[in-house]
């Protein structure tokens, strides 16, 4: 049976995202999810944490959205602080590899300090970027942890999980696991992107990928879904591979 890890991203974003995402764990199918430790809401979320032992909890690491962990980045940040929010190949063309491996690393030795890491991913999939490559080799190196597959490059290390980033936007319905069953059951065990949230100002304000994520929370708890994917799918979550 294809093992199914629902992994909700964003932890750590804000409140309500945090809120959102535990009631999507206890009251729905997601099994996963990954903090963001360069966000207001992380010690809230790691806090949510201590009470839910059983959602699994990656980094999702991060260098396009709010602020970096380091205070003495130059090429990553614009001239108030913050990251630069669209990053490309071409862009990171532009930044200090090293700056950037610094950040991931303080972004997960942040995360480590309060709970014990499941796996990575990264904001906007920045991890599978060519131009990233030496900087992701040398974080899997230092840590050894499962990572979030969908890279541009190839990558010779044996714990990449399969992503499967298509329940997103105008992707996301009641019928999408239906509609998609025959083809997550071509996996052995696949990673379920998905970003179930309450709202709050703060997300509003930092992307426009916000009221939709009420919508995931309602099809990621009800019970006509949950009940089909526990009849079809195994759910597991990165921490028990």
């Amino acid at each position: 049976m294809t093992k199914l890890i629902i992994n909700a991203d964003d932890f750590g974003l804000s409140e309500a995202v945090n809120y959102g995402i535990i009631s999507a764990h206890k009251n729905g199918v997601v099994t996963s999810t990954s903090t963001m430790a360069n966000m207001p809401g992380f010690e809230h979320a790691m806090e949510l944490l201590k009470e839910n032992k059983e959602l699994g909890c990656g980094v999702h690491m991060t260098m396009s959205c709010y602020k970096p962990v380091l205070s003495n980045l130059k090429t990553m940040v614009d001239e108030n602080g913050y990251f630069i929010r669209r990053i490309t190949n071409e862009v990171i063309e532009n930044m200090d590899l090293d700056e950037i491996y610094n950040e991931f690393c303080a972004q997960i030795e942040k995360a480590r300090a309060k709970t014990t890491i499941t796996h990575l991913d990264s904001h906007h999939h920045v991890h599978t970027l060519e131009k990233l490559r030496p900087v992701i080799e040398r974080i899997l190196e230092k840590y050894d942890l499962p990572i979030r597959g969908g890279f541009e490059y190839d990558l010779n290390y044996s714990k990449i999980i399969p992503l499967i980033d298509t329940f997103y936007g105008d992707n996301v319905s009641e019928d999408y696991f239906v509609k998609n069953n025959d083809h997550l059951k071509e996996y052995e065990i696949a990673d379920i992107m998905c970003h179930p949230a309450f709202v709050d100002d703060f997300l509003i304000k930092t992307t426009s990928y916000s009221m939709a994520r009420i919508n995931e929370h309602k099809i990621l708890t009800s019970k006509e879904i949950k009940d089909f994917i526990q009849n079809n799918f195994l759910l597991t979550n990165y921490r028990d591979l």
